[in-house]
């Protein structure tokens, strides 16, 4: 690792201080999710030198070099040189690397513990204690799954708890309220540590619930309410005692996918009926402070030597309670290679920063053509070319073996080719609807499957493939919404002899078939634990009697929908508070869990926003609209008619340029004896010089009415303020920086569309990104509404963390990302349009676009993310290429004589066949990382898989190009 690469991760196990004082990562330097939430830790409660905490609750994270870690105690921020590791967090399913700095990551396929153990009244430590011979005091816990019958599962939402106390006098009495007891540490507690373990002070410290030996205050109220065991409420008896026992008192139970919700009592009949799923990780997920019992209690005792109290001396409780002081991880991994380690948790580094791209063996993938033009990538279907199953992925050349299935319309293992193809990265996307993992929660089809005979199993596809109605009814079912379950589920197949689908109704609307083919338990609900190399699956049914685990077609599983409470709209807008000195809006849930966006803060760099020949622009005082203007342009602006004057205006201001060099340097000569594409003949450009005309004008107001492929033209024109939008005209007329052509119509005033050149030195350069703009009514109190035409990329990723694929543009100027500054957002008063394409083309169209994903400047100049934002930027350049493609192989009206000058008459089409022709030819030896040239910032090699895709790209703008130059 790089000195600046990360020591420590969230729930990383550490000892601080080079002591034995033992504690749990909460937060670190490089988190790619800010906590805003200062409520969370107050000035008091965060210990540590004030400037570091000043910087955490201004920033959302601590200061590189610094993470805040939960102990015993209370939190602090303590210095990475203070902090050891211990143990590292991981379960089944998750991805880790050897090192950040690796191509290659691998699967987690199984998680083993062993723990430290400590009696929290003996203080006895034993060591080595394999984590399945244990379980919680408190049983079961918020987060499990539980079944109460063979049609229905749920999640516990809640639980209550309920606590046994023995009074000074000897009383016992279950208090009324055990929420409302305070732990109280006696002044006779030791604070040393027995060796490998927990200060009995310190485990005595307060807790969320109470557990046996610790002492407890209260009010009377709470003991005199109290259901008692042993003797009667006295007033005079101090209300203060020591916990006998803890018990959950009762669960709410949140059952999938409908989201209806019972209350379950611990003494209830019902309470005793639900059963636990048996998930992967029992056993394997303890942390520190963890308080336990044993599952075998009087033979562990024996097997580890350890003192049992009896129940005597306790009023009839088990007092017997043990404290996790010690974890030691161990991992079974499959790495993409298809190799398999078993490794130390802390030898490996999660990796959380996952590309795009990656793929890992048995994933469903499917292939698109990326030489087919898409006019917009946003309406995206399954027509994939191809389906298949990854198998050996090679992670450093971005290639994958891949056996595709005979038929798309058919995905079982004896429908799979035993060829494999080497394919690139960059033309597979992962199945939408058949897009598992290990550790995944599914529903299950019908009987047919839970028979011990694999063939069986897979056999049973023939008769449940469902079609495109099963297919859909997935979709659905995956989205989580409530409210089309009960439609999706008419779509299933139903169950071998019933009349309903797999999945029967919840509560007392359940409607059944005749008892004797009813299931005993929940086998149409499991766990994924492995991926085959022939598409199937092996699901483990935690609610059998006897747990077991059945292979079947992965394309019949339906993920189970995870538990949302927000049920928000869609919609990647968010609402912002019209006020600016509010710096608190709020983000729709879409973006609540990064869903990897960017914010961008467009005015940073437009502060003194230069117009080409140096003026400033100021803003126009006598404007009620207070638009900005050019100084040298407002006198003389009339108000009346101003908008036909500014037409015509911004037509004879036009720049009248002649075609100039590209400014670009001679491309390098080929590597000897390197088998390359032929090369280009290096002839003058097919358009003379008698008829090559002037430069199309950056910005023109067109006679022409926006076709069907504008975004907005569907939209009713909108009640404008036309002062506004003249002066925003005038602004884009004289303003526009080299690269941006803009675009505005003669009917439609509200509407623009914008062409952007990608910058040189990024690897979008000379690319071109189309955008489309609408001015809404309450312009400019709002920004204006964006639309981006990712064009080629077919589904296969974003050119950039903030364009998508759909068009959605994440940016703070248009109230799509909320940004941390007010400076940020948009203002009536001096934001403006043209303030909105410089931000497109010099803060999004970047030289590092990687980092534009929200969070990842935290990790920018570090080695954990060094690897991914190369391989970023390589496909960024190779994608760039499609555009190029789709511009001159497409009629843009708008845009018809500004792609024809630029790529034919300004030669730009030359130079990125040339350049694409030069990074074949450096790819041709080593591929297994690409290669960015530090001075220029151009793509100069690439890695195997892109350059696959790259030489489909370049023969075709290659013979674009002959046939355009003979």
């Amino acid at each position: 690792m790089t000195a600046n690469s990360p020591l420590f991760y969230t729930e990383d196990t550490v000892y601080t201080d080079n002591t034995n004082n033992i504690g749990i990562v909460e937060k670190t330097w490089h988190d790619t999710v800010r906590d805003y939430t200062n409520d969370k830790y107050d000035e008091e409660a965060l210990e540590g030198p004030p400037e570091i905490s000043d910087h955490y609750f201004k920033w959302g994270l601590p200061p590189r070099g610094w993470t805040i870690v939960a102990e015993t105690l209370g939190r602090r921020v303590i210095p990475d040189s203070a902090l050891r590791l211990v143990d590292r967090s991981f379960s089944v399913g998750d991805v880790c690397k050897r090192s950040s700095q690796d191509a290659q990551s691998g699967t987690v396929i199984d998680v083993s513990m062993t723990v430290s153990l400590q009696h929290t009244l003996t203080n006895k430590v034993i060591h080595g204690v394999p984590g399945d011979e244990i379980q919680l005091y408190l049983f079961p816990e918020q987060g499990q799954f539980v079944s109460d019958s063979p049609y229905r599962v749920g999640e516990i939402v809640a639980t209550s708890y309920k606590a046994a106390v023995r009074l000074r006098n000897g009383g016992m009495v279950w208090v009324d309220d055990a929420l409302e007891l305070n732990v109280v540490v006696p002044e006779t507690a030791s604070r040393v540590a027995p060796a490998g373990g927990i200060a009995p002070a310190l485990i005595a410290e307060t807790t969320e619930v109470v557990f046996p030996h610790q002492t407890v205050s209260t009010d009377r109220e709470n003991i005199r309410r109290g259901q008692w065991i042993y003797g009667a409420f006295d007033f005079h008896i101090p209300p203060i005692g020591t916990v006998l026992r803890s018990e959950v008192q009762g669960i709410s139970v949140r059952w999938l996918p409908e989201g209806t919700e019972d209350y379950f009592e611990s003494e209830d009949e019902d309470f005793a009926n639900l059963k636990a799923f048996s998930d992967k990780m029992d056993g394997a997920n303890w942390t520190v402070g963890d308080r336990v019992v044993f599952k075998d209690r009087p033979g562990a005792y024996g097997k580890y030597d350890m003192t049992r109290l009896g129940r005597e001396r306790y009023g009839g409780f088990d007092v017997n309670a043990l404290i996790v002081t010690a974890t030691h991880t161990k991992l079974t991994v499959l790495w993409q290679d298809l190799t398999t380690s078993i490794e130390d948790a802390i030898d490996l580094v999660p990796y959380l920063l996952v590309d795009d791209h990656d793929i890992w063996p048995g994933e469903y993938v499917g292939r698109k053509d990326m030489t087919k033009m898409t006019a917009d990538a946003y309406d995206i279907d399954l027509d994939y070319t191809q389906i298949g199953v990854a198998q050996h992925v090679n992670a450093k050349e971005r290639t994958a073996k891949v056996r595709w299935f005979n038929d798309t319309d058919k995905l079982t293992a004896d429908n799979i080719s035993d060829q494999i193809e080497d394919v690139s990265f960059y033309e597979l996307v992962p199945h939408p609807l058949i897009s598992y993992g290990i550790g995944d929660f599914v529903y299950l089809p019908h009987t047919p499957y839970f028979s011990n005979d694999r063939n069986s199993q897979m056999a049973a596809h023939e008769q449940d493939s469902g079609g495109i109605m099963s297919s859909l009814a997935r979709a659905i079912l995956q989205q989580g919404n409530h409210q089309l379950t009960q439609l999706a589920r008419s779509f299933l197949p139903l169950r071998s002899g019933h009349s309903t689908p797999v999945y029967a109704h919840s509560g007392g609307n359940s409607t059944t078939a005749s008892s004797e083919n009813l299931p005993l338990t929940c086998d149409w609900y499991g766990q994924i634990v492995s991926l085959s190399l022939d598409g199937s699956v092996t699901v483990r049914l935690g609610f059998s009697e006897s747990v077991k685990e059945v292979d079947l077609p992965a394309s019949l599983l339906i993920g189970a929908p995870e538990d949302d409470d927000d049920e928000g709209d869609d919609d990647y807008e968010y609402e912002e508070d019209q006020d600016l000195d509010d710096s608190d809006s709020s983000m729709d849930d879409e973006y609540d869990d990064n869903d990897s966006i960017v914010e961008v803060d467009s005015t940073q760099s437009l502060r003194r926003l230069m117009v080409p020949d140096g003026r400033m622009l100021r803003r126009n005082d006598d404007d009620d609209d207070s638009s900005w203007v050019d100084e040298d342009e407002l006198e003389g602006t009339e108000a009346d008619d101003e908008t036909d004057a500014d037409q015509k205006q911004d037509v004879e201001e036009s720049k009248q340029k002649a075609g100039e060099d590209t400014g670009m340097t001679n491309l390098a000569e080929t590597p000897a004896n390197v088998p390359v594409p032929p090369p280009i003949a290096r002839q003058e450009s097919a358009v003379s010089e008698q008829t090559i005309s002037l430069d199309p004008a950056q910005f023109l107001i067109l006679d022409i009415d926006p076709d069907g492929s504008h975004h907005f033209a569907s939209r009713s024109p909108s009640r404008l303020n036309h002062r506004r939008i003249a002066r925003e005209r005038k602004i884009l007329s004289s303003s526009l920086p080299e690269g941006i052509y803009v675009r505005s119509y003669t009917n439609r005033l509200d509407l623009f569309r914008a062409l952007i050149v990608g910058p040189r030195g990024t690897p979008y350069e000379m690319a071109p990104f189309m955008f489309d703009i609408h001015v809404t009514p309450n312009f400019p109190a709002d920004p204006p509404d964006c639309f981006f035409h990712s064009w080629n990329t077919n589904g296969v990723g974003r050119v950039n963390p903030n364009l998508y694929e759909d068009g959605k543009i994440c940016l703070s100027l248009l109230g799509t990302w909320p940004g941390e500054q007010i400076s940020e957002k948009w203002n009536p008063e001096t934001s403006s349009i043209l303030q909105l394409l410089v931000s497109l083309q010099s803060l999004v169209l970047n030289n590092m676009p990687y980092y534009n994903e929200a969070g990842y400047d935290a990790v920018q100049g570090t080695g954990t993310a060094a690897v991914n934002a190369e391989l970023y930027s390589e496909r960024t350049f190779v994608l760039a290429r499609g555009f190029v493609l789709f511009a001159v192989q497409n009629y843009i009206p708008e845009f018809d004589r500004v792609v024809k000058y630029l790529y034919f008459e300004k030669r730009y089409l030359k130079c990125v066949v040339e350049w694409a022709r030069e990074v074949i030819a450096n790819s041709e030896g080593d591929t297994s990382s690409p290669t960015v040239d530090a001075s220029s910032g151009r793509i100069v090699k690439v890695t195997k898989g892109a350059k696959i895709l790259l030489v489909k790209n370049y023969n075709i703008l290659r013979r674009i190009l002959e046939e355009e130059t003979k």
